[in-house]
């Protein structure tokens, strides 16, 4: 896997930070991922694109969970209610076939805290490796460098 980064900094009476990214991944596959994200643009939107060999699928929605937790609500509330988004909401699946309206999974935030805390007392394995961790940190770390260089960077394939 391969990773090429840009970051924009801003300028705070704290010192600069950084504001805003734009990631792209090569896979081994051959497939590319990118991710980008910025607080400086002023543009409260939110796009989830994902582009595949038959078609793509897109969203322009966050995170259902994120926005019940804001309201004020908690999984352990409702954990079989919890998580779902209404129609509204749904994301849509363009293939040759034409368009479709898709629901989205359940989400599931509870899941991993849960397994993380049974991680905890009783041993068993946690909901992410330890191995799986440290690779998002590779590739954090390797798009800290690559924005810093100006270049792609290459991970070994551990990562």
């Amino acid at each position: 896997m391969s990773v090429h980064a840009h970051l924009d900094m801003a300028d705070l009476a704290q010192g600069p930070t950084d504001a805003g990214f734009i990631i792209t991944l090569r896979h081994e596959s051959g497939a590319c991922s990118q991710l980008s994200s910025s607080k400086i643009n002023r543009l409260a939107a939110k796009e989830y694109v994902l582009y595949g060999e038959s078609g793509s699928y897109s969203s322009s929605q966050s995170d259902v969970q994120a926005q019940s937790v804001f309201a004020g609500r908690y999984p352990a509330e409702d954990p079989d209610g919890w998580g779902f988004e209404d129609r509204t909401r749904w994301g849509t699946l363009r293939t040759a076939a034409g368009e479709q309206r898709i629901p989205s999974e359940q989400g599931r935030y509870h899941d991993y805290y849960e397994g993380f805390a049974r991680a905890v007392w009783d041993g068993t394995e946690p909901p992410v490796s330890a191995e799986e961790a440290m690779a998002v940190l590779a590739v954090l770390d390797a798009a800290w460098v690559s924005a810093e260089a100006g270049r792609e960077v290459k991970l070994d394939s551990r990562n």
